[in-house]
């Protein structure tokens, strides 16, 4: 599993950092930001970090003798993803970075504090970060305020009207409006999906007179209109449509409840047919600390996918791999049509092509890189496989999450 989530604008955001005309080591005036920042904290190493798709690289750097790194090296693709700095006093006491292959291995960072570099468009290109390799006390307030009011600056200085201007702020204009047209395409499906299941649900509640099945229908029908009701109202809070970003809630949380709460649905499929859910694990409590509705979200858009073009079985179920990360499993006894081509999963970011081109047969629909941008913004990954008489999807997420429950950082 990779050492950093994906944002879920990344697309974009990449666009951005592609727009950027500046060279490594090459502007004097970040050269001294990063000098400010090794004096103010008082820490041998100080950085000006690009987070690019595969590697960050330093647009200025003080005590540090690379000018890129591999993004699994990356702390600050952590810090990109918050509004306020990230701050790990000591990386071997964090249950999220202990492992981290920065900390285990050379330069062995175990102190951290970075703060995101964030456009003038609200796209977030990287971190101006501060490291040690001796765990340190948490900076005072004064530092703190000092390191973000210094990124606001590499910021400007990063977006310096005379320097390749015009094509800069042309790029950085359409890296908007595809964020934003990404962001609506995906979301917009997510919020007409629930409604189309209670309205398919309660058309099958109209033709049957078994009270037993109607009081089942009817719930499946409730349960998915409140669905679309709490989507609303977490857009709202947590998204930026004009960036395309979606940050996370992230609370402890019981999945099996989530696991549980699906499993109780009965949903119409593309027959008409109305398909039973069913657990296939025995969990009794597994907690993480998670966005639990972006993971509801994200399984049940696996679920409806199956609903709508798997097999008449669909299980759902919770437990661990052998390196003892959470894995959401839902599986059908459906198999996929010869036009769904797997390869496409391992494409960064992409499930199946373009949505405007995108088939919602062979179940593969277009549920599906929501599923993957929710999973990866949590660290996670997403896995689909399929084999005679059965089709998986699997939600990994890194096993510090659980962790993360006991030590409640």
């Amino acid at each position: 599993m990779r050492s950093f989530p994906i944002p879920f604008n990344e697309p974009e955001r990449l666009a951005a950092v592609q727009a950027l005309s500046v060279s490594p080591d090459e502007e004097p005036i970040l050269n001294e930001i990063v000098d400010m920042v090794r004096k103010e904290l008082d820490v041998p190493t100080a950085l000006v970090s690009i987070v690019d798709q595969d590697k960050q690289w330093f647009a200025a750097r003080d005590g540090f003798p690379l000018c890129e790194t591999s993004r699994d090296y990356s702390i600050c693709s952590h810090a990109i993803l918050r509004s306020d700095p990230l701050v790990l006093c000591d990386t071997l006491a964090d249950p999220r970075f202990r492992d981290h292959p920065v900390v285990v291995n050379p330069p062995h960072v175990r102190f951290y504090a970075g703060a995101p570099i964030v456009l003038s468009s609200g796209l977030r290109v990287g971190s101006l970060c501060a490291l040690d390799y001796v765990p340190r006390e948490q900076p005072s307030a004064s530092s703190l305020a000092t390191l973000i009011g210094l990124s606001h600056v590499v910021a400007r200085a990063l977006e310096r009207p005379g320097r390749n201007a015009t094509n800069t702020e042309a790029r950085q204009e359409n890296a908007g409006r595809v964020a934003k047209s990404e962001f609506i395409s995906l979301i917009g499906h997510e919020l007409r999906t629930p409604l189309t299941i209670a309205l398919g649900s309660l058309k099958l509640l109209e033709g049957t007179d078994k009270a037993s099945s109607a009081n089942s229908l009817f719930t499946s029908a409730l349960k998915a209109t409140e669905h679309l009701q709490d989507l609303v109202e977490r857009i709202i809070e947590f998204a930026d449509a004009s960036t395309g970003e979606l940050r996370l809630n992230e609370q402890v949380c019981d999945l099996t409840d989530i696991v549980a709460s699906i499993a109780e649905l009965k949903l119409p499929g593309a027959d008409g047919e109305a398909k039973s859910i069913r657990r296939s694990d025995q969990e009794t409590s597994l907690k993480a600390r998670v966005d639990s509705d972006q993971i509801r979200l994200a399984l049940d858009a696996l679920v409806i996918n199956a609903v709508q073009h798997g097999g008449s079985e669909i299980l759902v179920g919770i437990g661990r791999d052998g390196d003892g990360n959470i894995e959401l499993n839902v599986s059908d006894d459906g198999e996929m049509n010869d036009n769904v081509d797997l390869s496409f999963l391992d494409e960064p970011f992409v499930v199946g092509g373009s949505l405007d081109n995108r088939s919602t047969e062979g179940g593969l629909g277009l549920g599906l890189p929501l599923t993957r941008k929710l999973v990866e913004l949590h660290g996670g990954e997403l896995q689909i496989s399929s084999s005679p008489g059965r089709t998986s999807a699997v939600i990994r997420l890194p096993a510090w999450r659980e962790e993360l429950v006991g030590s409640g950082p």
